[in-house]
């Protein structure tokens, strides 16, 4: 009974071998180093003739860059858009001062390439002694590896455009909402807050 028994084992120990090396070789089969020169051949003799090829990452990349700076000198240029309006068109600037969600952060000519949300604050447009200001509801800046920098914001306006009492009422209306309604309505409210209650603080620093 103790012979039968070892027969059975071993002879299950080589059945598992021989399905160990079986699988083995299979997975060498899969693991073979393959691009999409080899995915498409493969592709072609497997999959029925009425399905397209996948599309690969590398068919969405654009052609590299050409690397060339627009920078000049100490001056970069500077993009500033609205949807309804072009407040900068590739105007030289020595150096943007922006509000971003983390702090305030400046930008000078041959800025390392970025992607910043902006929040509700002051953009400083720099060209020697002139200096633009404008407030913005909040955005985003991009600053490309060529070094022109873009700044993409839903409103801007200059602080004398702003009434600072109308500011004041509609901060206090907002804050007198904050923590009513439901998600959406407490979600809305705080947004306005903050909003207004950046817009009174730069209307105050500027005072």
């Amino acid at each position: 009974m103790l012979r039968q028994a070892t027969r059975r084992l071993l002879g299950f120990g080589q059945q598992q071998q021989r399905l160990l090396t079986t699988s083995a070789s299979c997975m060498d089969d899969f693991a073979s180093p393959a691009g999409p020169k080899e995915f498409s051949a493969k592709w072609s003799k497997i999959a029925p003739s009425n399905m397209d090829l996948p599309q690969f990452p590398s068919n969405f990349l654009k052609a590299e860059a050409t690397g060339e700076s627009k920078v000049s000198g100490d001056n970069f240029p500077v993009n500033f858009y609205t949807p309804h309006g072009l407040l900068s068109n590739g105007e030289q600037k020595d150096t943007v001062v922006l509000p971003g969600v983390d702090g305030d952060f400046g930008l000078k000519a041959n800025h390392v390439p970025i992607i910043s949300q902006l929040r509700p604050g002051i953009v400083e447009l720099h060209s020697g002694t002139e200096v633009a200001k404008w407030f913005i509801s909040g955005g985003f800046a991009f600053v490309h590896p060529n070094g022109v920098a873009d700044i993409c914001v839903l409103e801007a306006a200059t602080l004398d455009q702003i009434d600072p009492a109308a500011v004041k009422s509609a901060l206090a209306t907002a804050s007198s909402q904050a923590g009513q309604g439901d998600e959406y309505e407490q979600a809305v409210a705080r947004t306005a807050v903050e909003l207004y209650a950046a817009l009174e603080a730069s209307l105050d620093a500027k005072a």
